[in-house]
């Protein structure tokens, strides 16, 4: 009996010693503060954006809540009561936007959920979004140059490609674009997509705040599908953080109301081994989709395999944690 007292008597001042020393991710776990909102769609969405930036928020000692389209349609998900903001970062993740908003069973995002985003950015919040379909989603247009998909699945990858213009996808769908200027895709050195995926040399802005906190050099080479070119309207404010080799902005920060907004058309948080696999497997269905042939297919992989990463994934991954750090940052003053 005394042993079951004396456990009852200690047991309290062991959870409080664990707790006081615990790490400041546990502690924010066990108060329910999560700190990074990661995007993760039904359906249609890059998986690894996901798991990259998850990874990158432990890192960050930062905490984590993977949601969908409901969690985001939610008015309550982002502001509490007293409008205040209950995280301070949310990931969007590469993918096939436009279907993102496919309301088939309720399953896709709506104009609330896209005015939650919005309000969330003017309140000082942060946005990653990433891939050139991530920052089609706050422009005014997006402009693409390649076939149709039924010119694509008929063959006709050799005709001279057009450029098509729609306007982008918060635009379209909700009447709302942050970012007022154009994503051009696919970057030139990098047609034609979907098949041609290569690691681009981005050269980096030395007097970015984020390529100062990681201490890049002044090219690093990244990950690029459909490779985004950022064109802001005259008078739009754009943070340029690097440039493709062609001189069209790869990543920029887009300040809206008191929040941030990094586009990254690049994906720098997809790196080495995971770039390889990711380029093997899920990719190779989405271009037959695209009606690429299995000739086209094969070229696509020998280039990368061929070219590789020249710098390896070390500044991407720094590249990747210092956007982060810097959306955080700026979502907590």
């Amino acid at each position: 009996m005394k042993k079951y007292v004396f456990l009852l008597l200690v047991m309290p001042l062991i959870s409080s010693q664990t707790l006081s020393c615990g790490s400041p991710m546990l502690k924010k776990y066990l108060r329910n503060e999560i700190d990074v909102i990661l995007f993760s769609p039904v359906q249609y969405g890059n998986y690894l954006d996901i798991k990259s930036y998850r990874e990158i928020s432990g890192e960050l000692g930062l905490t984590t809540k993977e949601v969908n389209h409901g969690f985001i349609n939610q008015r309550e998900s982002f502001f509490d009561k007293d409008g205040q903001r209950k995280f301070k970062v949310l990931i969007l993740p590469g993918g096939d936007m436009t279907r993102w908003f496919e309301q088939t069973m309720g399953q896709g995002l709506n104009c609330q959920g896209v005015k939650n985003i919005s309000d969330f950015i003017e309140s000082r919040g942060s946005v990653i979004a990433i891939c050139a379909c991530g920052s089609s989603l706050f422009a005014t247009f997006q402009e693409h140059f390649g076939p149709t998909l039924k010119e694509a699945q008929r063959g006709e990858w050799h005709r001279t490609h057009h450029m098509r213009r729609f306007p982008g996808l918060f635009q379209w769908f909700c009447g709302i674009n942050p970012f007022k200027g154009i994503v051009r895709w696919p970057q030139e050195t990098n047609r034609p997509y979907p098949t041609k995926v290569r690691f681009l040399p981005i050269k980096m802005n030395p007097e970015n705040d984020i390529v100062r906190e990681a201490k890049l050099p002044s090219i690093i080479y990244q990950i690029v599908t459909g490779g985004g070119s950022l064109i802001p309207y005259e008078g739009q404010p754009l943070d340029i953080v690097g440039w493709y080799p062609n001189g069209t902005v790869a990543i920029g920060v887009v300040p809206y109301g008191r929040g941030k907004i990094i586009l990254s058309n690049p994906h720098p948080n997809i790196t080495g081994e995971e770039a390889m696999r990711w380029i093997d497997g899920p990719r190779i269905e989405y271009q037959r989709q695209w009606g690429c042939t299995e000739q086209m297919i094969a070229e696509g992989r020998k280039l990368i395999q061929t070219e590789g990463d020249p710098d390896g994934p070390k500044p991407d991954w720094a590249l990747a944690k210092a956007m982060l750090s810097y959306a955080y940052k700026e979502a907590s003053r």
